[in-house]
């Protein structure tokens, strides 16, 4: 059987690391009764100190994803591309799952799953998969300045803990799941040069501090302001101590490898993938803390036990579809195509890389000029309908709102466009 050593550890930490995300999205806006909680007391340290554990998840799995792919360049923009069409596949299957269950449809939900980059609907995962595209660059920058690139990733790290914690308007968005993926780049980089007593002792001096720090910023909050409007100023995602804990917590697992097959390891990165998709399904979210909400009457431990049993059922129904989806695209041999088309080969450069993509879109544009024209034409009649729907050059959606009507249609309705010129393809 011809096996190759895989990280199987680094990816079953990307699973729990998945399931530590989605309790934070599910269980911290349900409104527990411990966040009623407005007192400086060993409870709101305890509150602190939980809410970190759970959002330590994120950055743990941004970084730990970029470990496993930093060592395969040559297979990072074809990743790219089967991420993101699992994304809007899994996103989109969601949604009509939850539709037919719930018989409540929103079209902004579907442009949100079919146009997930256009829309921002997965702030992180969009970062991920644009750090993807990115590697091979990476790579080649690194070995040149890798001191430019250590420092440059401190410093957008460390800003927004010393000066405002979401300084760069990370929130969970693309720049920030960018900064985390190239954080786990360059963690695969220098892991040869950290010995595992060193990676222990800094994960412990960082754990310690990360509890200290959290568990007294509500007594630091009601001493300088009266109130506690900054006791969470440590409790995120984008503090520099929760990440650089999260980054030697990965590097750590990282050093644990078992003989394994390919498969198994990707088949749980995707399975991970999915729930990190679900987790921004704020649809499906809203849907869950409703139902847990009217059952569970906003008591904590109730909550946080309806959580962990949706959780875990949601990672079993993740695991079964992926044997049938990753199955069927095997069988029809899609992920093949891609690879075979994408993949850096090893005896090309950045350059050749590039020819060669450019010629082979412009061969499959003139091998299917016939079907590119006709969606084209789609395009046109849907922007054409849009247009011929109204009677004056401006249009005012809003009473304080006023558009030019190409700017509006083009523009601001261009998910409604690209969904009507589908709807005259099918036809």
């Amino acid at each position: 059987m011809n096996k190759e050593r895989k990280n199987i550890g680094l990816a079953i930490l990307l699973i729990f690391s998945s399931l530590l995300v989605c309790l934070d999205r599910i269980f911290w806006q349900s409104s527990p009764d411990i966040l009623i909680n407005d007192k400086v007391n060993i409870q709101q340290s305890l509150m602190q100190i939980y809410h970190a554990s759970t959002l330590i998840g994120i950055d743990i799995f941004a970084i730990g994803l970029g470990f496993l792919l930093q060592s395969s360049e040559d297979k990072s923009w074809s990743s790219a591309i089967k991420y993101w069409i699992y994304t809007i596949f899994v996103g989109t299957l969601g949604l009509l799952i939850l539709t037919l269950f719930s018989r409540e449809f929103s079209i902004v939900d579907l442009y949100n799953m079919l146009f997930p980059f256009v829309r921002n609907t997965y702030g992180i995962l969009s970062g991920i998969v644009l750090g993807m595209l990115t590697l091979p660059l990476f790579n080649k920058g690194v070995k040149k300045y890798e001191n430019i690139i250590k420092l440059s990733l401190l410093l957008v790290i460390i800003a927004p803990t010393i000066f405002n914690k979401d300084i760069f308007g990370f929130a969970n968005g693309t720049v920030f799941g960018y900064i985390l993926v190239n954080l786990g780049f360059y963690g695969n980089y220098i892991r040869s040069k950290l010995s595992v007593k060193k990676v222990v002792t800094r994960i412990i001096l960082l754990l310690l501090t990360n509890i200290i720090v959290v568990s007294l910023m509500p007594e630091f909050s009601k001493a300088v302001h009266n109130d506690l409007s900054t006791a969470g100023r440590f409790t995120n995602s984008a503090s520099a101590l929760l990440i650089l804990l999260a980054f030697y917590i990965v590097l750590l697992v990282s050093k644990i490898k078992v003989n394994v097959k390919n498969g198994y390891v990707d088949f749980i990165i995707y399975t991970a993938w999915a729930l990190l998709v679900i987790s921004n399904n704020q649809t499906l979210l809203n849907k869950l803390i409703e139902y847990n909400r009217k059952t569970a009457q906003s008591v904590t431990r109730w909550i946080l036990a309806k959580d962990i049993k949706e959780i875990l059922w949601l990672m079993l129904i993740v695991i079964l579809s992926n044997f049938i989806i990753l199955g069927i695209c095997k069988l029809i041999g899609i992920s093949q195509k891609i690879s075979n088309f994408y993949d850096i080969r090893a005896d090309e450069e950045l350059p050749q890389f590039f020819y060669r993509i450019t010629n082979g879109i412009k061969s499959w544009i003139k091998a299917h000029r016939v079907y590119l024209a006709t969606i084209a034409w789609g395009y046109f009649l849907a922007i054409f309908s849009f247009l011929m729907m109204n009677t004056k050059w401006t249009v005012a959606p809003n009473v304080d709102v006023k558009y030019n009507i190409f700017t509006y249609t083009i523009g601001v309705r261009q998910a409604m466009v690209l969904v009507n010129a589908i709807i005259f393809l099918l036809f």
